[in-house]
């Protein structure tokens, strides 16, 4: 039989196997009846999930960010372009299972996970069949990211994790104050900018995205514009000088996005009126940590650009 064939038949059979479990939930692909399960209360309800999964496929950066940290390699994961760098080469071995927002569902369905980790903002729509595949754990979204310490812990609980989640938080928590305290200047002193500057518009990202509540928990002044919890970004002209300004910009930058990078963004005419700029205290990070982690290992990233910044302008 040739691979092409072979291929075919595989795709006829999953395709056939997926439209029976959503027609008829008493054939679904069940966990084995001794399987041991626990009952986990999330975004889209309760789910049935094992005790110790051990096939888990994410549809986010966030749940693929935490189960690394809590030492499980996903056996499926959403793509966002490139792989995130910060994850290391371990990504590179995990399936592919759809670009962006669009995950396919036959190839979960061959993956046969135990359980499925998403966000209810991005996927909700596919939820109900998601959770014919597996059971599926939701946070309510990955745009909620100035709660992501609770985010991870459901994701946490979900993989029967949850002393280990709080051992690492525990972690991150000493970084944080070793941080603070070895500022020099007081932080509340000190104000923080962070922009995604592109060709078409300029965006902020205040106290309530995840980098922001990274940086209000260090303690870390933001201005007017950007001290706010309304929404975790806010849009800002290209004639705003006020907006964007602050002792120290963090240019979020990531090549995929065409952002401008540090350079244009030094060079720009109108940008060179703002303080930071004059300063040379613009500090370009990682877009996939800074805007798409939004978990423990992105929180320790973030916590390490920050410490670097401040070393290299002092």
């Amino acid at each position: 039989m040739s691979n092409a064939i072979r291929s075919s038949l595989i795709s006829l059979i999953a395709g056939l196997l997926l439209v029976s479990c959503q027609r008829n939930p008493a054939n679904l692909p069940n966990l084995p009846p001794d399987t041991p399960t626990k009952v986990v209360e999330h975004a889209m309800g309760t789910s049935r999930v094992p005790m110790a999964p051990g096939r888990i496929v994410v549809l986010d950066t966030t749940p693929l960010d935490a189960a690394l940290a809590l030492g499980n390699q996903p056996v499926g994961t959403i793509r966002y372009g490139s792989p995130p760098d910060y994850l290391g080469g371990v990504v590179h071995e995990i399936d592919v299972i759809g670009q962006y927002n669009q995950p396919n569902l036959e190839t979960i369905l061959r993956l046969s996970p135990d359980l499925i980790l998403g966000a209810k903002s991005i996927s909700e729509g596919i939820y109900p069949k998601l959770s014919r595949i597996a059971p599926t754990v939701f946070i309510e979204g990955a745009d909620y990211s100035w709660d992501w310490k609770n985010n991870f812990r459901l994701f946490a609980e979900a993989m029967g994790k949850s002393e280990r989640a709080e051992q690492l938080l525990a972690d991150y928590q000493q970084q944080l104050e070793n941080l603070r305290h070895s500022v020099e200047s007081p932080p509340e002193t000190t104000v923080i900018s962070v922009l995604i500057a592109t060709k078409g518009e300029l965006v902020a990202h205040t106290l309530t995205s995840f980098s922001g509540s990274i940086l209000e928990e260090i303690g870390f002044a933001r201005n007017s514009t950007q001290d706010t919890d309304e929404n975790f970004f806010v849009r800002l002209s290209r004639e705003d000088l006020e907006g964007p300004d602050g002792d120290i910009i963090f240019l979020i930058h990531n090549p995929e996005w065409k952002s401008t990078s540090k350079a244009d963004f030094i060079t720009d005419r109108l940008w060179s009126q703002l303080k930071a700029v004059q300063q040379n205290a613009v500090c370009e990070v990682a877009g996939d940590v800074w805007a798409s982690g939004r978990s423990i290992l992105a929180a320790h990233q973030v916590l390490e650009n920050i410490r670097t910044c401040l070393d290299n302008l002092e």
